[in-house]
């Protein structure tokens, strides 16, 4: 078997388990759901989110200590363009989202918040025009916003709305734990791996490093999140869905990024204000499938083809550079 076989079947072997490991994790977070009789936009905004937010948890805090700032931030507004537009985008695909309860409109307005306060950060913040600083005190901000979603989430009456059917799921205990420790570090394991080969086959293609960097790798840390998406989609549980973006976008912005900030101040590119826009735009039109029908029933392409443009907007950075 030659190296690019190799790493070719190594590459389905991590997406096969990434596939796996999320259906375990899913299977896992709502039987815990039935069995403490807890809303479905809790266990997709707390426990999903968090869970499969794992990988850029890791690395913002490798970053931090680095003094990797633009690493920093790149991976978080990055991770969430992706989830948008891939994780709604292509379980749009497979489900039909409805209108949803209150608290997922609150919360998705909340992550818009937060998208614009990182943005009016990173316009007007920094010692030079070309540099943005992030300062433990903004981290603070951030990280207390978290603290506060999480609170209100567990207090919240809204979320008694979910009325999906969770009779197929299993209550116990010893299956619900082991289903979400092994789902979340498996996750991060096989996509890990499913990246690693990736670049090492679109390598072996020819294919330039600048483009491997735009689009594999900008991808590969929020592939959990994707596939989770795709796994619930195909469970029909579009509150998990919902639940689970929502929640990443959430602690993202202000669990990962204000853990980071704490870690260490750091400075970073005013450049990404493009990708910002990007998200700012793709979450817009996100909270506008919310109400409104006739978007809801695109808002999956729409997503996915914004996403698209987006990453020809980074292959064609990447190329220019």
């Amino acid at each position: 078997m030659t190296p690019v076989t190799l790493q070719f079947a190594l590459l389905l072997g991590g997406l096969i388990g990434v596939v796996v490991c999320a259906k375990i994790f899913l299977n896992g977070a709502v039987g815990a759901a039935q069995r403490f009789g807890i809303p479905e936009f809790i266990v997709g905004s707390i426990i999903v989110a968090i869970g499969t937010s794992a990988p850029e948890l890791a690395i913002n805090v490798a970053a931090s200590l680095q003094s990797a700032g633009d690493v920093i931030a790149s991976n978080i507004v990055g991770s969430n363009i992706v989830n948008l537009g891939l994780g709604i985008g292509l379980a749009g695909l497979l489900v039909k989202y409805q209108c949803p309860s209150m608290a997922y409109v609150k919360a998705a307005v909340i992550g818009l918040l937060g998208t614009v306060f990182l943005l009016l950060v990173t316009l007007m913040s920094g010692p030079s025009p070309e540099m943005a600083v992030f300062s433990r005190a903004i981290a603070m901000v951030l990280f207390a916003g978290f603290i506060g979603f999480t609170v209100w989430t567990l207090r919240n009456p809204d979320c008694e709305d979910d009325e999906e059917d969770l009779s197929d799921i299993s209550q116990s205990m010893s299956i619900i734990i082991p289903c979400l420790i092994v789902g979340a570090l498996g996750m991060s394991l096989f996509a890990n791996i499913t990246v690693t080969n990736a670049v090492g086959v679109a390598t072996a293609l020819g294919i330039p490093d600048v483009v491997i960097g735009a689009t594999i790798i900008a991808a590969g840390g929020s592939l959990p999140e994707v596939i989770s998406c795709i796994e619930a989609a195909r469970m029909k549980r579009s509150n998990i869905v919902i639940g689970n973006i929502v929640g990443s976008q959430i602690f993202n912005i202000f669990g990962i990024l204000g853990v980071s900030g704490l870690v260490a101040s750091f400075e970073y590119s005013r450049g990404i204000s493009i990708d910002i826009g990007f998200l700012l735009v793709m979450t817009l039109i996100w909270l506008a499938s919310f109400k409104l029908a006739p978007v809801r029933r695109v808002v999956g392409p729409a997503l996915l083809g914004t996403y698209l443009m987006y990453a020809c907007y980074l292959v064609w950075l990447a190329l220019a550079g």
